[in-house]
């Protein structure tokens, strides 16, 4: 009997402990840069914003995702737990890139926007540069949920 309680509070745990942790899910928004369409998962809750692209093996290339915040900010993002190579550019209200950064898989160095920004959007590394896209670009169908 005592056995068996034993394995009963051991499976209750177990239960507790993965059904506890649940995925975290992204809307999936289209965005175009000089022409080119990109499909973006949509991070804007602090949740989302946390998980990004960690955990991840593999990112589709025209694929990205866009970081949206409640206010203009100065963030700073890092690689933990990352595990693609990736292009980061911080973005204005307005749509404009004004910083590309790139980031290295499993780095804890911080990578920090130099002006207030209200996005972020990382995309496989190279991605802009092969597209043509740089500072200056404007990324058209963010479509803003935040004042």
């Amino acid at each position: 009997m005592k056995r068996f309680i034993v394995s009963f509070i051991l499976m209750v745990g177990l239960y507790v402990h993965y059904s506890g942790a649940q995925e975290v899910v992204f809307d999936k928004q289209p965005l175009v840069i000089n022409g080119i369409t990109l499909q973006a998962e949509v991070a804007e809750t602090t949740e989302q914003r946390q998980q990004g692209l960690m955990n991840r093996k593999t990112l589709d290339q025209g694929h990205g995702m866009l970081f949206k915040f409640d206010v203009d900010s100065a963030p700073c993002f890092w690689m933990k737990n990352t595990y693609i190579p990736l292009s980061l550019a911080f973005i204005n209200k307005d749509g404009f890139i004004l910083q590309i950064e790139q980031l290295s898989p499993e780095s804890t160095h911080l990578a920090c926007s130099e002006y207030p920004i209200r996005y972020a959007l990382e995309v496989q590394q190279g991605w802009f540069y092969e597209q043509n896209i740089d500072v200056g670009a404007k990324i058209e169908g963010i479509i803003r949920s935040t004042p």
